[in-house]
């Protein structure tokens, strides 16, 4: 009998577990667009470390080249969640697609730069007149040489401007194409890298515009799931903190997924920090970009920024409060 009631105990216990694990909440499924591009290194350290799933969310990436490849994937409902640079995300405001910002990905206007070949005479900015230089229109790195031109008195059409995008920009700059790059890293160290000597970062563009850029969720997901949102965002801030806390090993886990060698992460990280406040360089980065756009036409007018950050300064206040020290 007694043997009897025993297991009839461990039964009732047994029962028990089950029905308490068949109540757990499953992960909720996300399709997270992620640039190939070393400042969204968070991202994928989140999802390669477990941490968006500790979260509560099971991630599937879907891989992208490019801001303005997000911008498309999300208005277009094909992915949730995703990453923008400081320019397509001023685009996304100025066309009204479907998404907000939540919170910032990477900051570092220094992981862009200007990479001349040594051969073309180049060591100051004013020495830019009359060279050809490969740069992706409308983006933050075509803002910055923008500033820089003016600042060193020259007329816009003092330069001869090639539109390239980061990825094939190295290759024009070996083979002669161009004199110079106007690029983002890992891609200006590789490029650097390859010429052996024959080419220099003639200057960083910090002073000049923010880099990094902005987490992005779609309306229509956060609609649905308004009560995950600052869940999604304190798990980017999680991320965040390991890229920070642990950048040898997070430079592993990002090279993986650019399929690069780890060093060229680690060098792309001296420039970018994984910050999600937006600071006071940010509004003023963001709005000048908006300018930049505008006066060339790329958007059809300025944009009121602070409106546009609405959600991103709920969401940090709240979590700031909540967990503080996830941005130790």
């Amino acid at each position: 009998m007694r043997l009897i009631g025993w297991a009839l105990g461990l039964g009732m216990i047994l029962a028990a577990s089950v029905a308490v694990g068949a109540d757990e909440p499953k992960p909720l499924k996300v399709r997270f667009g992620i640039v190939t591009t070393a400042s969204q290194a968070a991202f994928t350290v989140g999802v390669e470390t477990g941490i968006f799933r500790k979260h509560g969310f099971d991630v599937e990436v879907v891989t992208l080249g490019t801001g303005a490849q997000a911008n498309q994937a999300l208005a277009a409902n094909q992915v949730d969640w995703s990453g923008g640079g400081i320019e397509s995300t001023v685009v996304s405001w100025a066309t009204g697609l479907p998404f907000k910002a939540y919170a910032m990905y990477a900051k570092g206007g220094d992981s862009y730069g200007i990479l001349v070949r040594n051969d073309a005479n180049i060591h100051t900015p004013a020495d830019l007149r009359g060279k050809k230089i490969a740069v992706p229109q409308g983006t933050a790195p075509a803002a910055g040489l923008d500033h820089v031109i003016r600042g060193a008195g020259l007329p816009a059409d003092a330069i001869r401007r090639v539109n390239a995008n980061y990825g094939n920009m190295g290759a024009m700059l070996v083979q002669g194409s161009v004199d110079a790059i106007v690029g983002l890293e890992p891609f200006l160290t590789i490029t650097e890298d390859l010429m052996q000597g024959k080419a220099t970062v003639l200057m960083r563009l910090g002073k000049e515009v923010q880099g990094g850029g902005l987490f992005l969720i779609t309306d229509a997901w956060a609609k649905a799931h308004a009560d995950r949102v600052d869940e999604a965002v304190a798990a980017l801030w999680e991320a965040q903190q390991s890229v920070r806390k642990s950048p040898a090993e997070a430079a592993k886990v990002e090279a993986a997924f650019l399929k690069v060698d780890p060093k060229f992460v680690i060098s792309a990280f001296k420039w970018l920090t994984y910050d999600p406040v937006v600071d006071e360089f940010t509004r003023s980065s963001l709005k000048k970009t908006g300018d930049y756009l505008a006066d060339e036409g790329l958007i059809a007018g300025k944009i009121d920024v602070l409106h546009h950050l609405e959600a991103v300064d709920r969401v940090t206040t709240a979590l700031r409060a909540e967990h503080p020290g996830l941005l130790e």
